[in-house]
């Protein structure tokens, strides 16, 4: 007879469990995010996921990826081999589920005052038994927006259930929240309201995100123009150009050669010139044409 096979969404609860458990003897500060962590108002039956999200307080961060890989977890990718928003690392253990550890949430541009307002408001629900720290309501209602939003799904039930459906009390508590956090731009985004904030530095990113731009081109200019710093423009553009090896070992199940890194380097570059030299000149006839 074959061995019984764990339901993932038990999986999923169990890993939040083992990281709260974790999180206390440790001394780390997290709350628990989407999954099964949703209020119940804000979802319709179970909610699937993939893996188990946890948002950490940045300064706890190492001190709880070093607790998991005690306790037998390995890294599957980096913070670096994430996103461009470099927010997230994935962690996978032999039994339970994989846990994504947040750094940050995408969208949330208010650093260390943002993991604080969210910590301040939190409230505790049953994961597999234990009790795990979720952010308030208005958190999660902001927190499902933005996920939909960053992947382009306007349409999303979470931002029907988050948003159209809430009263006008909960949307102007949730647009407090979203300027105390430094998430307006991406809150109007996901909400409609992007036009409004045309002059602050991550409209275009927002855009670009929330409207599933395809143009690599487009996509790399948005990116560089809301990252901060000349350092972070830097950064941003070597990450979205330069091949991920360790997504390139995943994808081939072995490192990857030179010759494949120099490859893959190859095309995405010809592709994003390519992109850019179009980008370009068609701007220079939106502008002859004024």
């Amino acid at each position: 007879m074959d061995d019984p096979v764990m339901p993932w969404s038990v999986g999923i609860r169990f890993s939040h469990a083992t990281l709260q458990v974790l999180a206390e003897d440790s001394g780390v500060d997290l709350l628990h995010v989407k999954g099964p962590a949703v209020d119940d108002r804000l979802t319709e039956g179970e909610r699937q996921s993939i893996d188990a999200d946890v948002l950490v307080r940045p300064a706890h961060v190492d001190r709880l990826v070093a607790a998991m890989h005690a306790h037998g977890w390995t890294t599957m990718y980096r913070f670096e081999d994430g996103s461009a928003f470099e927010h997230a690392s994935t962690l996978v253990h032999g039994v339970l589920a994989p846990v994504d550890v947040h750094r940050s949430f995408p969208g949330i541009d208010g650093g260390d005052h943002a993991f604080d307002r969210l910590w301040a408001d939190r409230h505790t629900v049953s994961i597999a038994g234990i009790a795990c720290p979720v952010p308030s309501l208005a958190a999660q209602r902001l927190l499902l927006i933005l996920h939909a939003a960053r992947g382009g799904s306007l349409g999303s039930p979470d931002i029907r259930r988050s948003w159209d459906d809430a009263s006008e009390q909960e949307r102007e508590e949730l647009m407090a929240l979203a300027r105390d956090v430094g998430a307006e731009v991406a809150l109007a985004a996901g909400t409609g309201r992007l036009a409004a904030f045309d002059d602050r530095p991550g409209h275009d990113l927002w855009r670009v995100l929330s409207t599933r731009e395809t143009s690599r081109a487009r996509i790399l200019l948005a990116r560089v123009r809301a990252a901060p710093t000349r350092r972070a423009k830097v950064r941003t553009a070597v990450h979205l150009v330069v091949p991920n090896r360790r997504r390139m070992e995943t994808r081939l199940g072995r490192p990857p050669t030179t010759r494949e890194v120099a490859a893959a380097y190859f095309s995405r570059s010809r592709a994003g010139t390519h992109e850019l030299v179009a980008l370009l000149r068609a701007a220079a006839r939106e502008r002859r044409g004024r």
